[in-house]
C-alpha cells in the first residue's frame, strides 16, 4: 500500500510541476511568426524586390530589399509594426503594407515550389501593380 502511495504522490507532484511551468511559447518567436535567430523572406517579382522580416532578440525589424531602382541591390533596415496576428497585418517604417497568412505547402511560386506563408500587400513604394500573392519562406 505504501508503494501506491508513493507512486501516486510522485504523479501529483510531477503533475503539479507541468502545470506551473511557465507558458515558453510566448517566448518562441517574435509575433508568433519567426523563430529567434530566423528570418521570413518575401520576394516580389517583376520587378524584383523583398521584405525581409528578422526576429532579432525581443523584437521584429525588416529589411526592404530593392533589386529594381539601381544597378545594385539596397538593403534598407527598418522597422515593422504589426496590426493583428494570424493573419499578420503589418506595416514597415519603408512603407510596405500588407498582410501575411499562414498557408502550409500551399503558395506555389514561379519556381513551382511550395511554401508555407503567402503575403499580399496593400502598399510597396515605387511599384504600382502587384502581381497576386507572394510566397514567403523561412530562413
Amino acid at each position: 500500500m505504501s508503494s501506491v502511495r508513493t507512486c501516486f504522490a510522485a504523479a501529483i507532484s510531477l503533475s503539479l510541476v507541468i502545470f506551473a511551468a511557465p507558458a515558453w511559447s510566448a517566448d518562441l518567436s517574435c509575433n508568433n511568426l519567426v523563430p529567434p535567430g530566423a528570418k521570413l523572406v518575401c520576394p516580389g517579382f517583376e520587378p524584383n524586390w523583398a521584405v525581409e522580416f528578422i526576429c532579432e532578440g525581443e523584437g521584429m525589424t525588416a529589411n526592404f530589399v530593392d533589386a529594381f531602382s539601381s544597378e545594385d541591390i539596397i538593403v534598407s533596415p527598418g522597422d515593422v509594426n504589426f496590426l493583428s496576428e494570424e493573419p499578420w497585418g503589418f506595416t514597415t517604417s519603408h512603407g510596405v503594407s500588407g498582410l501575411i497568412t499562414s498557408t502550409p505547402e500551399a503558395c506555389q511560386d514561379e519556381s513551382d515550389q511550395f511554401f508555407d506563408f503567402t503575403m499580399t500587400t496593400t502598399e510597396v513604394p515605387g511599384i504600382e501593380d502587384q502581381a497576386g500573392p507572394i510566397c514567403c519562406r523561412m530562413e
